[in-house]
């Protein structure tokens, strides 16, 4: 398990879980993006909960190991839509192209 400080307070979460909202923290901003993001937590006294986080490129995680007596919480699909959404951060996007910046890779003209 892992704890995770954000913002002057700190959860204890699955490490698959905080690994993967720390790439997705990453990948926001280099992006110059902000979203917001719901993950399990486990409490203290072990009680499941989710917290929502507004994720961007300000944002300052500390993750660290913790010991604990609890189990972590199920975290297979949040893993794999944190994950997603880094992934789709990382593609390439289309831009549009006026007619004067395309006809300069226009293959049949001289350099």
């Amino acid at each position: 398990m892992k704890s995770v400080s954000y913002a002057g307070l700190s959860f204890q979460t699955a490490d698959e879980v905080a690994d993967a909202l720390l790439r997705l923290a990453t990948a926001l901003g280099v992006k110059e993006k902000a979203e917001t993001v719901e993950i399990p937590i486990v409490e203290e006294g072990g009680a499941l909960n989710i917290v929502q986080l507004v994720v961007g490129p300000a944002s300052q995680f500390i993750s660290r190991h913790v010991d604990s007596p609890y189990a972590d919480p199920e975290s297979g699909e949040v893993v794999e839509r944190l994950d997603q959404r880094t992934r789709l951060l990382e593609l390439p996007r289309a831009a549009a192209v006026s007619a004067s910046e395309y006809d300069r890779f226009d293959i049949d003209q001289p350099s």
